[in-house]
């Protein structure tokens, strides 16, 4: 297990105690991923982080989890009677803190407050110029969770101070890089998820325009890239560490993140994440909320967590492989019996229409006496895989006896489920030979049976065994057919 760095602070030693205990309490992967994220990004108070996982079959890495800070420009407002926390403080000239916005009064009951932001606990302050109140500064949701404070206000109130004078709206809309920077000052001075500026017209209720900033999560959730590809590729090749003070201007910087986020990186920590030799992924950090660079302190501890979180997310994995295991036929790859057995009843418990398939191989055994049983097993391999491409999004197929196979097909009637059937009977059909073209299976065809549930059966078992009644009619009769329950 990693060590905490030499000179490491009790709180920094806190942080990594507390991320211990909290990745290596669960073996939801989701959980271990946000876990991770949220504890780097209030530790090294960054405006950007994300996680890209590795995906060694493609050989690519996808952005499995982020947070980037988004910009909404200075924009006009045409409605002249602005109501919430912003016109409230504009409208009496007293600074508020508010600890629900949904429930306070001033708030109108509205969670409304900022123009382009969410968060709950809201810290607002009057920005004064020629005596009287020209614009708000609020901050949503601090950093680290805690509510805001009266120190916070007073801050808050020190930088609304140097605001005065350049909170002139002709100018603000000249000097959008203005805008940028008193946004970026206020959550300096009071680190915050959000900051809003809004400015305000004569009578003090009017809304002229607005400006935010606010860290956004999932903006690029799912984005693939190579894993040769950028800075984080570069990670993940050479399976090192980076401390950047100026990302965009690496050689090794993509834009293609850039593109997807519109965030321009400065200051990188970027590490991979690996356990006993395997690449799990990487985690980049970008861009302290202070304007300062990160340092090698701040990488180490990265790089910690980073472990932590590769040893959390190998026992997730093996977790994960172990239950498919569970319910998984080795065979044919499909689902077994016990997943069967699991699976019908929850569906049929949430009362949605579904129809049940029952199929037995006709003429199996003909095929075990001239060729064994190892083709006879590579022969249900074979047709089980044949039969799972037939399979719709949602459908689950499942081989729970020695040749027989049960597909559920959910929200799907009779008319859905012959059809299916039929499907499935003529795939079987149509398979003459193995994939090396020397055993003849062309003898073995497919008898099935359909049942729906409500309209044949209300339970999984007398489900189960209308559906396997009506298989048993047709093999008894003709054989290679499809049958409805009666």
């Amino acid at each position: 297990m990693p060590n905490p760095p030499d000179g490491a602070l009790p709180q920094e030693l806190e942080v990594i105690n507390e991320i211990t205990k909290a990745v290596a309490s669960t073996l939801d992967l989701a959980e271990i991923i946000s876990t991770t994220l949220a504890r780097i990004k209030t530790l090294a108070s960054a405006e950007a982080i994300s996680l890209l996982r590795y995906d060694g079959e493609r050989d690519e890495l996808v952005f499995a989890a982020t947070e980037t800070l988004r910009e909404v420009a200075l924009s006009g407002h045409a409605d002249a009677h602005q109501r919430g926390l912003a016109a409230w403080v504009a409208r009496t000239g007293e600074a508020a803190i508010v600890d629900d916005i949904g429930t306070d009064p001033r708030a109108g009951g509205t969670n409304s407050t900022l123009s382009a932001c969410e968060g709950t606990k809201v810290l607002a302050v009057p920005v004064r110029r020629g005596g009287r109140v020209v614009a708000v500064i609020e901050l949503a949701d601090r950093y680290d969770g805690l509510p805001f404070s009266a120190a916070d206000q007073q801050a808050l109130e020190r930088a609304a101070a140097h605001f005065s004078e350049l909170a002139d709206p002709d100018r603000l809309v000249r000097e959008p890089n203005l805008v940028r920077q008193l946004l970026s000052d206020a959550v300096q001075a009071v680190p915050a998820q959000s900051a809003a500026l809004l400015l305000f017209g004569a009578g003090h209720q009017n809304l002229v325009f607005s400006a935010s900033r606010r860290l956004e999560a999932g903006v690029i959730d799912g984005l693939r890239m190579p894993a040769s590809q950028g800075i984080a590729g570069w990670v993940a090749r050479h399976r090192q560490p980076l401390l950047l003070e100026d990302a965009s201007s690496d050689p090794r910087w993509s834009s293609g993140f850039e593109a997807a986020t519109r965030f321009r990186p400065r200051s990188m920590l970027c590490v991979p994440v690996i356990s006993r030799s395997a690449l799990h992924g990487v985690i980049q950090v970008m861009n302290r909320i202070d304007g300062r660079p990160f340092d090698d302190h701040q990488l180490r501890l990265v790089q910690i967590f980073a472990d932590h979180a590769a040893i959390a997310m190998e026992n997730a994995a093996l977790y994960q492989q172990a239950q498919i295991a569970a319910v998984t036929d080795d065979l044919t790859g499909l689902g077994n019996s016990r997943h069967l057995n699991q699976l019908l009843p929850q569906l049929i418990a949430l009362g949605r229409p579904l129809t049940l398939l029952v199929l037995d191989l006709d003429n199996f055994k003909e095929v075990v006496d001239r060729y064994g049983h190892l083709i006879g097993s590579q022969t249900l391999a074979h047709l089980g895989r044949l039969m799972a491409r037939q399979l719709r999004p949602g459908d689950f197929a499942s081989r729970f006896g020695g040749d027989e196979f049960a597909v559920i097909l959910p929200d799907s009637g009779i008319g859905a489920g012959v059809a299916m059937a039929e499907a499935l009977r003529a795939t079987v059909a149509a398979a003459e030979r193995m994939d090396d073209g020397e055993v003849d299976i062309s003898a073995v065809t497919a008898s099935v049976g359909v049942a729906a549930f409500p309209d044949h059966a209300r339970d999984a078992n007398a489900l189960l065994r209308a559906a396997d009644q009506a298989m048993y009619g047709v093999k008894l009769t003709r054989k290679n057919g499809v049958g409805v329950a009666e």
